[in-house]
């Protein structure tokens, strides 16, 4: 009776360690699975955000280059129309400040 007990206690003893190895290899196999699922997701929305950088800064040079574009023909225009002045308004406007600069 006494051999009969610890038989049994020894099988329980084995069961309860086989079922202890296969808790552990389910628990590694589901933490391989979600840090795989975290990496791919990871990877995702790396991807997705470079995506949205690279259209955001895509969009600024466009835009950066219509305002340069802009401020030139201003520019353009300025000095068309300062070209225009006759030298006898040009020798008008430089009397009138010099008599401003000079006491």
């Amino acid at each position: 009776m006494k051999e009969e007990l610890l038989s049994e206690v020894v099988k329980v003893e084995m069961e309860l360690t086989r079922n202890l190895e296969t808790e552990n290899i389910r628990a590694q196999e589901m933490l391989d699975s979600l840090r795989q699922d975290s990496e791919r997701a990871i990877s995702e929305e790396e991807k997705r955000l470079q995506e949205a950088l690279d259209q955001s800064l895509t969009a600024s040079v466009i835009q950066a280059e219509k305002r340069a574009s802009e401020i030139l023909e201003k520019a353009d225009a300025t000095a068309s129309r300062l070209e225009r002045i006759s030298d006898d308004v040009l020798k008008e406007i430089i009397r009138r400040q010099i008599t401003r600069i000079l006491p």
